[in-house]
């Protein structure tokens, strides 16, 4: 009979999913990070083996001009930074149903493709293939969620060498000597890890397909965002066809940029004039719209901006905004009633940017502030005037970044006249044939448009 004094217990951790901290007993608020109700129970991670390694120097590193694998989907493509890079470590996440498999099955269609299905069947992923038309002839398929066994497969492939790997989802990978089952977070980790050792080893770029929780984050441990290259997320309203992938970090690009896609019968299909998603170019002008541009990665974007100000019975008027920052809004409503002598504290204000659209800058102060005056006189702004500029909390219209590439974009567009910052006329007539007005504050460009 075995001794059981010899058996030995497995040792207890406490880990933080948010940071991926590892603590001696549990506790309500992560010291490191600062996040509660964050630290989880779990088994210790069997130890590394080490592994011999010599140090070089950089310069004696043979290297050749970077070769991008393109998937024939630009927009992706784009997002990317120019295609996926081989060895890379790609992590897709996104709303349930937003369209992550889908993607993942059209990146499969032009590459010789492993791809690991835990969620689906290989039948269910051969006729949403068919579906979408996809030609299957290059994708290979497993239904196998066992790390050690997909690492081996790639690995001992050689004669026919996998473009890219899929897994479909990362949520579903294990390992028999990892603690935990499928999902938590010590097999989301060191399962992660073994494929990103897999990809730098063999040049094989892997894409990870991830959920997110209910707060709109990243299931599993923040370190998992650290260990991947590139983390784009997929993101778009369910009631319109229109999809958004923007890249939050790139280690081969910009995390600026974003793709756009249109959700059909015959899967996702790229948009090529990315202005008819926040632009209604045909609509007639109507009290309450303005229209700015905005910086997204390499693409400028025009986009609507949509105001409706009411009169209100109660003490405290509403401010809301949909797209807009809600706290730049109070800002602007007060700018305005001081320094543009409107009367807003018996009006609610409500914003919105078409077509979901959604901004950080401050490009777009002028054209939300000329939108508030224009439902709150009811007389419509010209469909044919841009605007561009910061708002101070003095009322002064201030200059806006890279402002000649958004005056190319208006000037391509047909736009008549641009309303913008005194100091950025100079530089916006070398872009822009047509009107140039130039307000130094904010009352000025209410007297020129109204």
């Amino acid at each position: 009979m075995a001794n059981i004094s010899n058996i030995s217990k497995k040792k207890k951790i406490f880990l933080c999913i948010a940071c991926g901290a590892e603590h001696t007993k549990w506790q309500g608020k992560c010291p490191d990070c600062n996040e509660w109700n964050s630290i989880v129970e779990t088994e210790s991670i069997p130890a590394h083996k080490s592994k011999e390694s010599k140090i070089i120097p950089l310069s004696s590193i043979k290297f050749d001009e970077l070769k991008r694998i393109n998937t024939d989907i630009g927009e992706f493509d784009l997002v990317c930074g120019g295609g996926i890079v081989p060895g890379s470590v790609i992590l897709i996440s996104g709303e349930p149903g937003i369209g992550k498999s889908t993607l993942a099955l059209q990146i499969a269609r032009g590459l010789r493709t492993l791809y690991i299905s835990g969620e689906e069947s290989p039948l269910q992923l051969r006729h949403r293939a068919e579906r979408l038309g996809i030609n299957t002839n290059n994708i290979l398929v497993s239904s196998n969620s066992y790390t050690d066994d997909i690492v081996k497969a790639v690995s001992e492939a050689k004669a026919e060498k996998f473009d890219c790997v899929i897994v479909d989802s990362v949520q579903t990978l294990y390992s028999s000597n990892i603690p935990g089952s499928a999902g938590s977070v010590t097999q989301i980790r060191e399962s992660s890890a073994k494929l990103i050792e897999l990809a730098k080893s063999t040049g094989i770029p892997v894409i990870l397909i991830g959920h997110i929780t209910k707060e709109g984050t990243i299931a599993g441990p923040k370190i998992l965002e650290h260990l991947v290259d590139t983390v784009l997320y997929f993101e778009g309203d369910f009631s319109k066809e229109f999809r958004m992938i923007r890249a939050l970090k790139n280690r081969f690009g910009s995390v600026n940029e974003i793709g756009l896609f249109q959700m059909t019968d015959k899967g996702l299909a790229e948009v090529k004039d990315k202005n008819s998603l926040f632009l209604n170019s045909f609509g007639s002008a109507s009290p309450g719209s303005a229209i700015s541009a905005a910086i997204e990665g390499s693409r400028i974007i025009l986009f609507e901006v949509q105001s409706l100000v009411t009169f209100t019975s109660f003490s405290n008027p509403r401010r809301m905004s949909d797209g807009f920052d809600f706290n730049r809004l109070i800002l602007l409503t007060a700018v305005l009633e001081k320094h543009g002598f409107l009367k807003l504290g018996t009006h609610d204000v409500f914003i919105n940017l078409a077509g979901g659209f959604h901004i950080n800058e401050t490009s777009a102060d002028l054209a939300v502030a000329l939108a508030i005056v224009s439902s709150l006189k009811d007389k419509p702004i010209p469909r044919d005037t841009g605007f561009l500029g910061e708002i101070s909390l003095s009322g002064e219209v201030r200059p806006v970044s890279q402002c000649a590439r958004r005056m190319q974009e208006f000037n391509l567009s047909g736009f008549q006249r641009i309303v913008l910052a005194e100091k950025d006329a100079a530089e916006a007539k070398k872009s822009f044939s047509r009107d140039i007005i130039a307000v130094k504050n904010i009352f000025d460009a209410i007297d020129y448009i109204f």
